[in-house]
């Protein structure tokens, strides 16, 4: 009698791993529970060998033990050809669009396949087989019969290749855009780094030629940021104290730096500790403060920084003068822009953050989770 299929495409979930044109993830095809195929495989067939089984059994009274064994033959010729429609023919041919070949190649294996299990039959026949009788004739109807049978089985084979593909997909993609947003947080991180020590070496220049006693002061400051940067801020999230700390650092440098000039309030409500934050984000926008705010204003500045934890949001606000002429939030600076961009890439649209100008202030407000 024909075999056919009713399902069982769970077991077959992970069969079959021919890439397409847009299968990339090789990396990926070889990990986890894609390693054992074999195994699912094995799995799949046994299912469906017991489901043919049953159906035999329950539907045609068949309790043949040598009929179930010698079913075993047109089994691995249907494999056969399933493995090289999914090894062959898909790749070379449904992949790439060649769709009318990919059909008529289709036809003529199933019509092989057709044939090859007719003939397996007249030798289950030749040897005294009985059960096989009606169906080891070569004609149209019985080539037809196990045609459909088989294209039963492909069409399920390979509708559950398409879902292992496109799952395999999508987590190479999930993967490469994760390794690629990780790259631009390095450089945008990058970037931060000697923009900051540029500023700093500057300052430390014009005390150094004013021979200033602050200028030693300044360089342990410095040292002490630099080992922040260089060695505890290369993770994706530090305490929020240590970052509070280096803030703290630099404002000292700052102060140092215009001495009388400039004050600085700094103000800190909620509790810090167990609390974590990606390094270096805070920092842009007090950088920017002075480099607008300070650095080419003759007169007394004030800078009020404050930062608000709670319900698990940092709240960060900073404002300081500047000239509408000399900044304007439709033309930020690259540490704005950065600082944006790095924002975007942590925390999508889990954050907030407000730039605006008011009666000659600019006024940043951010809030960001921390946990």
């Amino acid at each position: 009698m024909a075999l056919s299929d009713n399902g069982l495409a769970e077991p077959l979930l992970n069969t079959f791993s021919t890439p397409g044109p847009l299968f990339f993830g090789a990396d990926i095809q070889h990990s986890g529970i894609f390693r054992r195929r074999w195994i699912y495989h094995s799995i799949f067939w046994l299912l469906y060998f017991w489901f043919l089984v049953l159906l035999y059994t329950t539907m045609y009274m068949v309790h043949s033990t040598l009929f179930f064994v010698e079913m075993l033959g047109p089994l691995f010729v249907q494999g056969a050809f399933i493995y090289f429609n999914m090894r062959t023919l898909i790749p070379l041919l449904l992949f790439r669009k060649r769709y009318v070949q990919y059909g008529l190649a289709l036809c003529l294996g199933l019509a092989i396949t057709a044939l090859l299990m007719i003939t397996l039959n007249k030798v289950y026949v030749h040897y005294g087989s009985k059960l096989y009788a009606k169906f080891s004739i070569y004609n149209v109807p019985n080539v037809l019969v196990y045609m459909i049978d088989v294209f039963y089985l492909v069409g399920l084979t390979t509708g559950i290749k398409f879902l292992k593909d496109s799952i395999i997909n999508r987590q190479w993609m999930e993967e490469k855009e994760k390794q690629y947003l990780q790259t631009e947080l390095n450089f945008l991180k990058s970037q931060i780094q000697p923009h900051f020590f540029f500023n700093t070496l500057n300052n430390l220049y014009s005390l150094t030629l004013k021979k200033s006693d602050l200028a030693p002061e300044i360089v342990l400051k410095l040292s002490a940021l630099m080992s922040y940067m260089l060695y505890e801020s290369n993770t994706p999230l530090v305490p929020l104290d240590k970052e509070i700390s280096y803030l703290r650092n630099y404002l000292d440098v700052e102060q140092l730096r215009f001495g009388q000039r400039l004050s600085v309030s700094f103000s800190l409500q909620g509790e810090t500790k167990e609390m974590n934050i990606p390094p270096m984000i805070l920092i842009l926008f007090i950088e920017n403060s002075f480099k607008h705010g300070v650095k080419n204003n003759i007169n007394k500045i004030h800078i009020d920084i404050s930062l608000l934890i709670g319900g698990g949001f940092l709240h960060f606000h900073i404002e300081n003068p500047a000239p509408e002429d000399e900044l304007s939030t439709e033309n930020a600076g690259i540490g704005l822009k950065n600082g944006r961009r790095r924002l975007d890439l942590l925390y999508g649209d889990a954050y907030s953050l407000d730039i605006s100008m008011k009666k000659g202030l600019f006024i940043v407000e951010l809030k960001i989770p921390v946990c």
